[in-house]
């Protein structure tokens, strides 16, 4: 009966590990997403400079291969360059 009882709790805590990582690929990919929807909106806007789209594409596809290699730190690192490079300028003041 504890034999039984050890392999089942085992098996939860292993599931739970496997569970969370898709979780956590799935967030990192769901964020990715979005800035890579804001991109195509600020590019199509014609908001940033050919330079600037580089970089930015350079950094999404560090994110993205960040995700897949499962360092989710390193991709969110380069999301928040990209949002910053990214993010409108502020209005001047009147």
């Amino acid at each position: 009966m504890r034999e039984r009882l050890l392999i089942s709790a085992c098996i939860v805590l292993l599931t739970a590990g496997a569970a969370y990582a898709e979780d956590a690929e799935m967030a990192c990919m769901d964020q990715l997403a979005a800035t890579e929807t804001l991109v195509d909106q600020r590019v199509e806007a014609r908001a940033l400079s050919e330079g600037d789209v580089e970089d930015v594409n350079m950094l999404l596809d560090e994110a993205d291969a960040a995700c897949t290699a499962g360092d989710y730190k390193k991709a969110r690192e380069s999301l928040a360059n990209v949002n910053k490079m990214v993010e409108p300028a502020a209005e001047p003041a009147q």
